[in-house]
């Protein structure tokens, strides 16, 4: 007794436990099916054919739970990790992401920076800061591996780390700190996520050319030049150009190819010829130039003075790389044949580079030119090249295997891309490059049937690589064991990969989940299923698309399973994941459409416990809506009184629910009369919704169109016979009525009848009530 007090104290109310799959069976007025699906299999001897399968754990960086419960405790205002845990934690991820050369996406890095701030002026016992440099420089080098998309936050921890520096005064101080590698790092960092401005200014204070030390010193310039192009800041980019070469920065090749990589990307034509035009001090135009200046001419028509330009490297000897260019020059601007270009290669082979030195195609050059054909959308060239490769003695390596699989992919040709795939495990592959097209290729076969061994072979190669699914590609899987209904391969894949995910990817997947348990062809027991999923998993899902799915049950006749869904709303820990005043409202309109007088006591013990609720005109229809469906018209117009007593007063609505209570009560159509008596004393005007409602007098129905200005139709005569007590005053109405409106009772022959136990027969008509 004493716990039942404690929970209606802290607002908790009713223990609200997640039914098991045996518990979850249809009550007997929804007599379907038993929602659990596979019977259990005993071998001959009466044991299990094998153990019990174990679920996965989740899979989530370590050090990271412990930075998430810094967050949920500052949320909800209770004490937080120690200082101590929290650094421990902290190095712990930063080091893992280190070693496996992951970068830090969105969400984790709002975890880093939480932690960081919440660090930065704690000290030790010693008088020392516990947020000491090393663990800041650990923090630097994870940083460096930049995700792809959105990086606010991963900027946001940069700057931390530079004002922590900053206030130490380890930074434009008489005496510096910090060594040049570290000031070089943070200008890396600083340039490759959008903010190449403080870059630029650590770059003048630290790297002002000073003797001895131009090699990083250029690399911090470089750095800046590639932060101001990847912003698209042409200004800065000739600024910070300008400041480079009056340091005494020579145009080498690396300037050169920048300068005019960026103003190509552009599109800007005169500053492309310009800057690629001018003399580069001790080299010659880099592959990166090159390649610049052909996909540039192809999208400004300037093939002419593109052929000027390879023209003048094959007169002046091209190098190795150079001659790759050349050669993806001809084959795709010019338009050669892979024999035009076969030629190219003898002579290739029989001429030698600017040093004297013999020059001979390689697997680089192959994959150059199946690129090419890759990027005109024609993999029969692509297949081309490679066999013109392997007619020279060059056989496909890790790069020619992953370009081999995308083509055959994108053409359909996924035994193909099995072949492929097939020949990449002999291969070694570094930093993973070969996961996207592996991700691209499970996309493909969850899309086409009798694929799942090879699905699963992969699968179980990439969990021993300890490789992440891309969010896509995880769905794409999901999805297939939720069709095959193997939840618990579902939970594994879950639990391996969205520990991993952004704030937007793991919604990305959560929306599937809720399409997925939106769809009708889906069968109830997946539906509840996939709501499982989402609920332990995706416990950031809003409100709003509980709510849906909370609706979605209520269509499909499980009242039982929309109340454990709002019953899991309203045990929620956070106040923005429980139910709002319309959620309740909802709630007992899908009660009224299911009439489940079981769910209707639990759900408004719900809301008489919930203090944070204050009942309005809305949610006493909502009430009075359900109590009329489960037949308890006295109860409902209890409700009718609470509104009539209320300052807000009854709605329209209140008025069309009211009569529908008024028929479920026994000889409530005296009641009815009152309240119809006095809506017309008080002028109300009168809808045809409110008219359908109430259980109208036959001379009232033959004065409505005259008084009321409402024409009797279908659903009027329909309701009105339907409220009608007995068989024998139903068989009188249907005699007036086919007398006087013959072709509304016309209509309703066509709905049909349906005979009930008592004896008396009514209409097939649905009237759909909203609160």
């Amino acid at each position: 007794m004493h716990l039942v007090f404690r929970r209606i104290l802290s607002n908790e109310g009713l223990t609200f436990c997640c039914p098991t799959q045996r518990a979850l069976r249809i009550r007997q007025q929804h007599v379907q099916y038993v929602i659990s699906r596979r019977p259990q299999h005993r071998s001959m001897f009466g044991f299990s054919a094998k153990p019990e399968r174990k679920p996965k754990s989740p899979d989530i960086a370590p050090g990271y739970e412990k930075m998430c419960d810094l967050g949920n405790m500052q949320r909800i205002g209770a004490r937080p990790p120690s200082p101590e845990e929290l650094h421990i934690a902290l190095r712990s991820f930063l080091l893992y992401k280190k070693k496996r050369m992951e970068s830090i996406n969105e969400l984790q890095a709002s975890h880093v920076l939480r932690t960081i701030k919440h660090l930065r002026d704690v000290k030790t016992n010693a008088d020392q800061y516990l947020l000491e440099t090393p663990t800041i420089k650990y923090c630097m080098s994870a940083l460096k591996n930049q995700p792809k998309g959105n990086n606010e936050n991963n900027r946001a921890v940069i700057k931390a780390i530079y004002e922590i520096f900053s206030d130490r005064n380890q930074i434009f101080s008489d005496h510096n700190q910090i060594d040049r590698v570290t000031a070089y790092d943070l200008i890396h960092l600083f340039s490759m996520t959008g903010s190449t401005a403080l870059a630029k200014e650590l770059a003048l204070h630290f790297f002002d050319c000073v003797p001895g030390s131009t090699t990083l010193a250029w690399k911090a310039w470089k750095r800046i030049l590639l932060g101001f192009s990847a912003e698209k800041n042409e200004l800065q980019v000739v600024a910070a150009a300008n400041d480079a070469e009056s340091l005494g920065f020579s145009f080498g090749e690396d300037f050169h190819s920048i300068m005019t990589s960026f103003f190509a990307t552009q599109n800007n034509v005169s500053e492309t010829k310009k800057w690629y035009a001018r003399k580069i001090i001790g080299g010659r135009p880099t592959k990166r130039a090159l390649q610049s200046i052909l996909w540039f001419s192809t999208q400004n028509n300037e093939l002419d003075w593109c052929k000027q330009c390879f023209r003048q490297v094959i007169d002046e000897g091209p190098s190795k790389s150079q001659w790759d260019i050349v050669l993806q020059w001809a084959g795709g601007a010019l338009g050669k044949g892979v024999e035009d270009v076969e030629r190219m290669i003898n002579v290739m082979k029989q001429r030698q580079d600017a040093t004297g030195s013999s020059i001979h195609p390689d697997i680089y050059t192959i994959n150059g030119l199946v690129g090419m054909a890759m990027s005109r959308g024609d993999p029969y060239l692509a297949e081309r090249y490679v066999a013109l490769g392997r007619k020279h003695g060059i056989l496909p390596d890790a790069k020619t295997y992953l370009l081999q699989m995308s083509y055959r992919v994108d053409a359909g040709d996924l035994s193909g891309a099995q072949a492929c795939y097939t020949a990449l495990q002999a291969e070694e592959v570094a930093e993973d490059k070969d996961l996207p097209v592996i991700n691209k290729y499970i996309r493909a076969l969850c899309g086409k049937p009798n694929n799942y061994d090879h699905i699963v072979a992969i699968l179980s190669d990439l969990e021993g690589r300890k490789a992440h699914l891309e969010t896509d590609t995880a769905t794409a899987v999901a999805m297939m064991f939720m069709k095959r209904d193997e939840i618990q391969d579902v939970f594994d894949i879950l639990q391996t990969n969205v520990y991993h995910y952004t704030v937007e990817e793991r919604a990305r997947i959560g929306n599937a989940f809720i399409s997925f348990c939106l769809d009708r062809t889906v069968n109830n027991a997946r539906a509840w299923e996939s709501y499982q999923i989402i609920r332990q998993l995706f416990d950031e899902t809003g409100t709003e698309d509980r709510t849906k799915l909370m609706n979605e049950f209520f269509e499909r006749g499980r009242s039982d399973m929309a109340c454990y869904v709002f019953g899991h709303m309203r045990q929620h820990v956070l106040s923005t994941r429980r139910p709002t005043l319309e959620t309740y409202v909802q709630c007992f309109e899908g009660i009224a459409r299911c009439e489940d007088s079981e769910s209707l006591e639990m759900v408004h013990n719900m809301f008489k416990m919930d203090s944070n609720m204050e009942p309005n005109t809305k949610l006493y229809n909502s009430l009075m809506l359900a109590y009329s469906s489960v037949g308890d018209g006295s109860r409902a117009l209890d409700f009718w009184e609470d509104i009539t007593n209320s300052e807000e007063g009854p709605s329209y609505r209140s008025l069309e629910i009211v009569f529908r209570a008024c028929e479920v009560k026994p000889f409530g159509g005296q009641q009815a009369k009152e309240i119809w008596d006095k809506m017309r004393r008080m002028e109300i005007e009168i809808t045809r919704e409110v008219f359908i409602g109430f259980e109208e007098p036959r001379d009232l129905i033959d004065k409505a169109e005259k008084e009321l200005g409402i024409k009797p139709d279908m659903m009027t005569i329909g309701v009105f016979y339907n409220a009608i007590p007995s068989q024998g005053r139903k068989d009188m109405v249907e005699e007036w009525a086919k007398g006087n409106f013959p072709e509304q009772w016309a209509e309703l022959e066509k709905i049909g009848q349906t005979e009930h136990e008592e004896g008396h027969r009514l209409f097939n008509i649905k009237r759909d009530f909203k609160a």
